[in-house]
């Protein structure tokens, strides 16, 4: 890495507590869905778990968990997003 030799070279630490915090933050960026396909869950797990045919509703449930995990409500985890699927089918 980069950073870390040019500390090195000017007689610093190897590493910093931002970089270490940058790091951090790095990864859970890394973690987080961007798009409804990054779901852990699918439409097939949404069909299957409901019994509902495809069509719209499908899809509204996806983004209903998809704005959830994003705002930090859920984890992007399917046990998680299985039990949130059965809590939005029954408003």
């Amino acid at each position: 890495d980069l950073r870390t030799a040019d500390r090195i070279g000017s007689g610093a630490t190897p590493t910093s507590w931002r970089l270490d915090l940058f790091k951090k933050r790095l990864i859970e960026v890394q973690k987080q869905p961007f798009q409804i396909k990054d779901l852990k869950i699918d439409g097939n797990d949404v069909m299957k778990i409901l019994k509902l045919k495809p069509g719209p509703k499908v899809g509204e449930i996806l983004k209903k968990l998809f704005d959830r995990v994003v705002d930090k409500k859920l984890k992007n985890e399917k046990v998680e997003l299985t039990k949130a699927i059965q809590q939005i089918a029954l408003r």
